[in-house]
């Protein structure tokens, strides 16, 4: 009997073409695109309108929270049908359980989905949740996520002479998993927590949505495709392979960020042929390059022209300094042997206290501001970080800064490095926050000007305000009451609320997010726009 390599992950391309291609069921003529190599959706006829259709299965990180894997959810969904140009509307899923799963993991994991489906205007119509003795951890079995529109785009679309433009940079998924995963170790063996932080943040780039919607708005857009397993090289050949072309592709200047370039050295990973969710790869009208580049630039996603499609008889090559190497077809993707071996070996045990990882990222996001010297954001009265653990019942679970973040000749200022139970009202805030958003675990309080509201507006942050006077001391207890009913009209997380402060007289935004990085880049962000960056 033949016994077939273990394999791990999708099956590789000749077992496709043998065993599962040539069983696709009934013929019909609504099926304008069908199962294809290198195609991660369907496209079918529905009157005058064509349907965009795609299936993933979901598995949780070991690391990954209920709404860390509710959010990877519905963006790796929506992401196959983004990318064929037509906008993701509605979907259905199979959560299958494990017994014996607490009813609060499914909870938060449910609404997770919800809000972040509600996010990218998508309705989920259906699907069904079970719990199963064979599952040993909760799985989207299945989430189809579909859509129509008048047109769409395929891999397949690549024309001579277009540009090739790459977002995000290679890599991405990879690096954010290895990070968030065995940062730990990458710590103890001498990684800069900053690079591992930056690193683990890249998971939340793990969706093309936004690029596509970006590109299919400027227009020109002959190929879209998202790089998922075998990285940038496969991504870049799928296209090349389904469009009958060649392509030359300058390997520098596809981006590889200094922390996903540290994580692949760490664990031994060529950055080119490694899974990267949320890396599109496309090919438009060479006119439209610029155009495309400054689009990507203001809805905040790096990009790049990487090179050019030509005539298929000049073959595909990457080009370097010394030369040109041929752009093939990775066999298989580095990563998943190297993250088993990596989680076979794991996290060594420390002595750390239970929140030391806790108050290290909090720490590492505090530097990051005060060497983008945000010091145009900090208030009269200072400003606060607090980043609660996923548990958090009180103010002892929540780590924040003693003495708060202050002006000093011009710069950033802290007196000294975060603690627990630190922060009474941003602790405060921030458990009152996980009450209705218990994804939300940070929060951090800043100056609140015309100027500061309207950069919030101009980067497409989700701002809100509590009601009431912004001229006048806000009794504590009234400030609390007046929160939650603002939040309980809130169908998804806010970015920024807008609020008096509860005990000062100067208006202050209060800028949310999952974890400190997140917060970090807004802040950053928002920083940046008042400077005109």
């Amino acid at each position: 009997m033949h016994n077939m390599k273990t394999m791990i992950g999708k099956v590789n391309d000749s077992f496709f073409r043998q065993s599962i291609l040539p069983f696709i069921g009934a013929e019909s003529s609504q099926v304008v695109v069908g199962p294809t190599m290198g195609v991660d959706a369907a496209i079918l006829k529905m009157g005058e309108q064509y349907l965009a259709i795609a299936e993933d299965p979901i598995f949780p990180s070991p690391a990954s929270t209920p709404e860390d894997f509710g959010w990877f959810t519905v963006h790796i969904g929506a992401s196959d049908v983004a990318v064929l140009g037509i906008k993701p509307q509605f979907m259905t899923y199979s959560l299958l359980i494990p017994p014996g799963t607490s009813e609060d993991y499914i909870r938060r994991l449910v609404q997770s989905i919800s809000n972040t489906a509600r996010e990218l205007g998508i309705a989920i119509v259906g699907g069904h949740t079970g719990f199963y003795p064979s599952v040993v951890t909760p799985t989207i079995g299945g989430i189809t996520v579909w859509g129509t529109g008048s047109e769409f785009v395929l891999p397949s679309g690549a024309q001579v002479g277009d540009a090739v433009i790459v977002t995000k940079g290679a890599a991405i998924e990879a690096s954010g998993i290895l990070a968030s995963e065995l940062g730990k170790r990458m710590r103890r063996d001498g990684v800069a927590l900053e690079l591992i932080e930056k690193a683990s943040q890249r998971r939340f780039q793990m969706s093309v949505v936004k690029d596509a919607a970006v590109a299919m708005q400027v227009g020109g857009v002959h190929a879209m495709h998202d790089a998922t397993e075998g990285g940038v090289a496969r991504g870049l050949w799928e296209v090349a392979e389904a469009s009958g072309v060649g392509l030359r592709i300058e390997r520098d200047k596809v981006l590889v960020p200094e922390d996903v370039r540290v994580t692949c050295d760490y664990f031994g990973l060529d950055p080119y042929i490694s899974i990267s969710e949320g890396t599109m790869v496309m090919t438009c009208d060479p006119e439209k390059a610029e155009a495309m580049l400054r689009a990507f630039q203001e809805a905040g996603i790096e990009a790049s022209v990487v090179g050019k499609v030509v005539p298929k008889d000049e073959g595909r090559a990457w080009v370097t300094a010394t030369g040109e190497e041929p752009l093939v077809a990775p066999p298989e993707d580095p990563f998943w042997e190297v993250f088993f071996a990596a989680m076979t070996e794991g996290n060594e045990p420390t002595e750390e206290a239970p929140h030391s990882q806790l108050i290290a990222e909090l720490e590492a996001a505090i530097e990051r501001l005060k060497s983008a010297n945000i010091v145009d954001l900090l208030p009269e009265i200072g400003a606060n970080f607090a980043y609660a653990s996923a548990d958090a019942k009180g103010l002892d679970d929540v780590a924040g800064i003693p003495g708060r973040m202050l002006r000093f000749r011009g710069q950033v200022a802290t007196l000294g490095k975060p603690e627990m139970g630190a922060s009474r009202r941003m602790g405060s805030t921030i458990l009152t926050v996980r009450e209705f958003f218990p994804e939300a675990r940070c929060v951090a309080n800043f100056a609140s000007t015309a100027a500061i509201r309207q950069a919030c507006r101009d980067l497409g942050l989700r701002l809100v305000a509590v009601p009431g006077p912004s001229n006048f001391i806000q009794p504590e207890e009234e400030f609390d009451g007046e929160l939650r009913k603002l939040l309980a009209r809130q169908s998804y997380l806010p970015d920024v609320i807008d609020t008096p402060d509860r005990v000062n007289l100067e208006r202050v935004i209060l800028v949310l997010g999952r974890n400190p990085q997140e917060v970090a880049d807004k802040a950053i962000a928002i920083a940046g726009k008042l400077k005109g960056n």
